[in-house]
């Protein structure tokens, strides 16, 4: 069987509130807690859920981006564990994996053209040893995603969403990744430049055989692009499995409200009978529940999921229900 690139065990993220008054100890937000899964060369996690359910945090927790935020569980990328690792360390760790961010104008430099965007992470990691062979890989990278290397000398406001995202595309591929994260990459973009982007980054996992950890809320987005699914709620992992069989047979019943909320493209297909209802709010990520924190939500809770908090399955089709526990 093949070796996972990255392995996530238990990984927990809480970040300490402001007080809530004098005296009383400052809560804790669970902003991850207790996430695990396997990332496979060449293919494409997808992470999904609401806003808030900690989908992002968990992005930046593989590449230890979470700052002063307590971190617990274990990471291992590409046989190395990276989760203990300081700044130092870390480093050379992330020449193997890069991110693509949400806002692709927020996260490229302004004061930069985009031929130096692109080129300076191959100088951070030394990658070439001359300025000629950074141009002609500048050249190539920017051919591969689609931009006229005649732009190089442009800056970034000179172009629209949709090539500036390619334009990130094309950094985090400059020193040769085995992984890259893509936090909500296409959320920001027209519909049309979506699938633009979409395709062009299957492509690119074709031929170059990077792997991706897929951050969305889009379930259609997440739908063309993943191998497996894993369906968040509340900083944990409430469902995970293969894409068709997530989608053709969703176990949890978050993941059926997600998907039959979802809009559909044929607008005379009937799909109120199936539409699953949920009532109430998130609860709030401070507050540590003793039994199922979708319980006070969920249309088919029993009697002990307020009490008993049910752990993910290990079948290949993954679920965290009390509903397919045996009591």
């Amino acid at each position: 069987m093949t070796t996972p690139l990255l392995q996530v065990r238990d990984l927990r993220v809480h970040f300490n509130s402001p007080r809530r008054g004098f005296g009383k100890p400052a809560p804790v937000i669970r902003a991850v807690d207790g996430v695990s899964f396997d990332v496979y060369p060449g293919q494409t996690l997808g992470l999904v859920g609401e806003s808030g359910c900690g989908k992002s945090t968990t992005a930046r927790a593989i590449l230890n981006l979470t700052g002063n935020a307590h971190r617990d569980g274990q990471v291992y990328l590409d046989g190395s564990r990276i989760d203990h690792l300081k700044e130092g360390g870390m480093r050379w760790h992330r020449a193997k994996a890069q991110m693509v961010f949400q806002d692709p104008f927020a996260s490229l430099n302004p004061r930069m053209t985009i031929g130096k965007i692109i080129r300076e992470p191959m100088r951070n990691f030394n990658v070439y040893d001359s300025d000629e062979d950074e141009r002609l890989e500048v050249v190539r990278l920017m051919e591969l995603v689609g931009i006229n290397p005649r732009y190089m000398n442009r800056y970034p406001h000179e172009f629209s969403g949709g090539q500036r995202q390619r334009i990130g595309i094309a950094r985090a591929l400059a020193v040769n990744p085995k992984l890259i994260v893509c936090d909500e990459a296409v959320s920001a973009l027209d519909v049309s430049i979506q699938a633009q982007v979409i395709n062009l980054l299957m492509d690119l996992q074709q031929n170059l055989g990077v792997a991706y950890v897929f951050i969305s809320h889009d379930l259609a987005v997440v739908r063309h692009i993943a191998h497996y699914v894993g369906v968040m709620y509340l900083g944990r992992i409430v469902e995970l499995a293969d894409a068709d069989d997530l989608y053709r047979n969703p176990h949890h019943p978050y993941t059926r409200a997600l998907l039959s909320a979802a809009p559909v493209p044929d607008p005379e297909q009937n799909v109120s009978q199936n539409r699953v209802k949920l009532e109430g709010e998130v609860p709030s990520p401070d507050i540590e529940y003793a039994g199922c924190p979708f319980a006070e939500r969920c249309p088919e809770v029993l009697p002990h999921c307020k009490s008993t908090q049910p752990q993910l399955s290990a079948q290949a089709h993954q679920i965290s229900c009390l509903l397919y526990e045996d009591y």
